[in-house]
């Protein structure tokens, strides 16, 4: 399997697998690459991400330790990454790569929205906050995303619609539609990298990845690129379904796919892939 999956989660934050378990998975798969990119720790909220007592004074070291062993053993490489929150304080340099994701919207009252929550809060949150409209829900949670791109510019942006996931909006309502658009088109003019996430699908919360594949062919108008991501949280989960979601992205125009190497980002064409 030629692919490189750089979004994925261990033990270490919320996910079900050893930092082991998930390079060896991949390593089975046949794949190109791998990353770790566990959450970064959320004051706020500790329910799934690092928490103080299993943060990066064991999480870098760790994946580090498997970064030298599987390159020095198997000449695969392994990524250190993070999945970091909009709302958390990380020292970018001390990994890889960064995710930027949006999970919480952060009121000016200092009021926490968890948008990624079970769907009886999301839903109870927007009509507490927003007064149930969802539109002023949607635009609250883009603003998020396109001020974490233009004041921290992570090396890709995760699960750019992730708002969508529990149908609280209609994402075929134009007026929403026209939000996500406007904010696409600025998010990708700070970060032109836009994963392609398999989460909700893994989890058989929706049918198609983030983005909806109907913001495919505008982010190609738009010159930005793709990197695909299983979000996995489990080993046998890595690379889910990337041989369909390439094929999506040739329908939409694309022809080739980002991958991180040790030598920064490079271009893999599709039909190479596939």
């Amino acid at each position: 399997m030629a692919f490189a999956d750089f979004h994925t989660h261990t033990i270490f934050s919320d996910g079900f697998g050893t930092v082991e378990e998930m390079v060896e998975s991949a390593r089975a798969k046949g794949m190109l690459a791998l990353g770790i990119s566990d959450h970064s720790m959320t004051p706020f909220d500790l329910r799934y991400c690092m928490r103080p007592e299993t943060n990066i004074e064991a999480y870098e070291p760790m994946v580090r330790e498997a970064q030298k062993r599987t390159r020095e053993l198997h000449n695969f490489p392994v990524f250190l990454g993070i999945e970091w929150d909009f709302g958390s304080d990380i020292d970018r340099e001390r990994y890889d790569y960064t995710i930027g994701s949006v999970h919480y919207i952060i009121r000016k009252n200092g009021e926490i929205f968890p948008v990624d929550s079970q769907p009886e809060k999301v839903f109870g949150g927007i009509e507490h906050v927003f007064g149930g409209n969802r539109l002023d829900f949607a635009k609250a949670y883009f603003e998020h995303v396109v001020e974490h791109a233009e004041k921290n510019k992570p090396t890709f942006m995760g699960h750019f619609d992730l708002l969508t996931k529990h149908g609280t909006v209609d994402e075929d309502d134009e007026a929403y539609l026209a939000v996500a658009r406007e904010a696409l088109a600025e998010t990708i003019k700070h970060v032109p990298l836009i994963e392609v996430n398999m989460g909700a699908v893994i989890r058989g919360l929706r049918s198609v990845p983030y983005p909806n594949p109907k913001f495919l062919p505008l982010i190609h108008e738009l010159g930005g690129r793709i990197i695909l991501s299983s979000d996995a949280h489990a080993p046998d989960k890595i690379a889910f379904q990337f041989p369909e979601m390439l094929k999506l992205l040739q329908g939409a125009g694309f022809t080739h796919v980002s991958r991180l190497t040790e030598k920064g980002i490079v271009e893999d064409e599709i039909n190479i892939l596939l």
